[in-house]
């Protein structure tokens, strides 16, 4: 163990002063021509080239015959076929027709050059726009979600929500499944449930878009160890996964069940509640 954090400890400040390196790599012209040096001068990527943009992350956009695409610091290249290149952060964008797509770090297609507007989300995904409307696509470039939608959340545990106009559904980006399209709003699954929010009333789904927690409560919270808080009225308690009340609404305000007990407030008092109903009262609470 010892070894393999010092080999790593070794090798993180090589790698780090690799991709210096290569964003250290400067343009030269040559017979009308660029290429790229490295920073004593010593040619690295032959003038070749009749425009080139900066290293940035390791790779520079260049024009070659008219269209443009990208080289690396090891001289690789993708393909040169695009109106126009360009570096956002660690992402490749090209052009064509005036439609944006992506290239991956390889210099491969993730993205095809056919969208209005394309822009990189998280866990690989790429939210994809056609006309007014937007879908996403997964890291292997497969439209996952139709661009039909108004407006997409960003990515969070491989699901977004999607809104058409006032109403609101939760999509999941690993099965394409829609949950509910009817919804004010949509909040994330905890314990296979996922709250929803319909004329100022709340309840809950299940993964198939199934109500299976009614409609009825002024304000929910996430499940979390199979318990969820729920107010009515202004007075809060706790519910299961069915729906049974297993903390009495009694409290000014439940915030969340965890580690065997429920975070509480009462007359200005915070504390916590367990199962059993057991209370215990703090001046204040640990990470708050």
């Amino acid at each position: 163990m010892k070894r393999y954090f010092l080999l790593s400890f070794l090798l993180c400040p090589a790698i780090f002063a690799h991709a210096q390196q290569a964003d250290s790599l400067v343009k030269f012209q040559k017979d009308g021509k660029y290429g790229f040096n490295d920073a004593a001068g010593h040619e690295m990527i032959p003038a070749q080239y009749e425009a080139v943009g900066e290293f940035v992350h390791g790779v520079a956009p260049v024009k070659s015959k008219g269209k443009y695409g990208f080289v690396f610091a090891n001289g690789k290249h993708s393909a040169y076929k695009y109106d126009s290149a360009w570096v956002k952060g660690p992402f490749l964008f090209v052009s064509k027709k005036q439609k944006q797509g992506l290239l991956d770090s390889t210099g491969k297609e993730w993205v095809a050059p056919v969208y209005a507007e394309v822009k990189p989300e998280k866990d690989g995904y790429a939210r994809i726009k056609v006309g007014e409307f937007y879908g996403m696509v997964n890291s292997k470039g497969k439209v996952v979600l139709k661009p039909a939608y108004d407006m997409i959340s960003g990515v969070s545990h491989h699901s977004v929500l999607i809104y058409n106009g006032e109403k609101c559904g939760r999509a999941n980006l690993k099965t394409g499944q829609i949950i509910g399209t009817q919804y004010d709003k949509v909040g994330p699954f905890k314990d296979g449930l996922a709250w929803v929010k319909q004329d100022n009333k709340f309840g809950f789904v299940n993964d198939k878009g199934e109500v299976v927690i009614p409609v009825m409560y002024d304000r929910v919270g996430n499940f979390n160890e199979g318990y969820a808080p729920v107010g009515v009225s202004g007075k809060f308690g706790f519910i299961d996964t069915a729906n049974k009340e297993v903390i009495a609404r009694k409290y000014d305000n439940a915030v969340i069940f965890q580690n065997g007990r429920g975070l509480i407030k009462l007359n200005g008092k915070v504390g916590y509640v367990d199962k059993e109903g057991n209370e215990t009262w703090t001046e204040s609470v640990p990470g708050k």
